[in-house]
């Protein structure tokens, strides 16, 4: 019996849009990024804890350095601001249930900043939202002068919410569990919460090459375009990044291992955090160091097309 014709055209709707949703051309590619210091955040009160079991969970950049954002078992955010060789010129622990996960930032004018990162503990059955600091500086950046406060904080209710603030600085991608919610910043400084899209991670995203699952670790936004982090400790298997559109279908797909890296890496190998400035992409490695256990913090950078 001949198929009536507008049946066949939704078949052929459906299998196309599942083509193009696997988009299964784009390939896996191998990248080796440049290495660019050593960082060394530090905490007055890391008496009370040994600061390098920590590690880093956000970074951004400003000026000739880095706003870096970490917690200890989420209770509380350190913030730390380090210069090009990664030390410390100002840092401010504020008492606040935050991981600190991703951290992108917004010029107000000369002295005023605004930066973004998550609040509320990371759990999959608590929901997290959106933290606002202002921070103040001097004209002639005096860092210890510098002043760090809460300005706003949005419920998102997500789960597990990782926000950051694109290039552009108007829109913000935000994870919530295994999706990804882009929002005007404007509706969501507004506490309206309904994003202009979203859509679910990649499969192939979620699994290393021996199929352990991968954990997210970072996000960014420039052009459109979604930039997506996820990577165990595992020292065996591949860290990913997969780079989605508005359709939520992956356009690129780069992987690194420990052989792409220029030094030790012999007990642990995490990547954390992702930053894109003027078309470089920067991220964090973390591994240990064997006599100490504690963690070596190392930030990398790649350039994209």
């Amino acid at each position: 019996m001949k198929k009536p014709t507008h049946i066949l055209l939704l078949l052929l709707l459906f299998f196309s849009c599942k083509k193009e949703k696997e988009n299964p051309s784009v390939k896996e590619e191998r990248i080796t990024p440049q290495l660019i210091t050593e960082l060394h955040p530090v905490d007055d009160a890391a008496a009370s804890y040994n600061i390098s079991n920590n590690v880093i969970q956000g970074i951004t950049a400003f000026e000739n350095g880095w706003f870096t954002a970490q917690t200890s078992a989420n209770t509380f955010l350190l913030i730390n601001y380090l210069d090009a060789n990664g030390n410390s010129l100002f840092h401010k622990r504020l008492s606040l249930d935050s991981h600190g996960q991703d951290l992108s930032l917004e010029i107000i004018s000369n002295n005023e900043l605004y930066l973004y990162t998550t609040i509320g503990d990371f759990d999959d059955n608590r929901n997290t939202g959106l933290l606002r600091l202002k921070v103040q500086l001097t004209e002639n950046r005096d860092w210890p002068q510098t002043t760090i406060n809460i300005d706003s904080i949005y419920d998102l209710n997500y789960s597990n919410c990782t926000p950051s603030l694109n290039t552009a600085k108007d829109k913000l991608a935000i994870r919530s569990k295994k999706s990804v919610l882009v929002h005007l910043k404007e509706n969501i400084l507004a506490n309206d919460f309904t994003p202009l899209y979203h859509f679910d991670l990649n499969d192939g995203q979620l699994k290393d090459n021996e199929q352990r699952s991968m954990w997210f670790q970072g996000i960014a936004m420039q052009n459109g375009l979604v930039y997506c982090l996820t990577g165990n400790a595992e020292l065996t298997t591949h860290k990913k990044i997969f780079v989605y559109n508005d359709k939520g279908i992956v356009v690129q797909k780069y992987f690194f291992d420990k052989e792409n890296f220029d030094v030790p890496i012999d007990i642990k190998f995490e990547p954390e955090s992702l930053h894109l400035n003027n078309n470089e992409l920067f991220f964090l490695i973390m591994t240990k160091n064997p006599n100490t256990e504690g963690n070596i913090k190392y930030l990398y950078k790649l350039l994209i097309q």
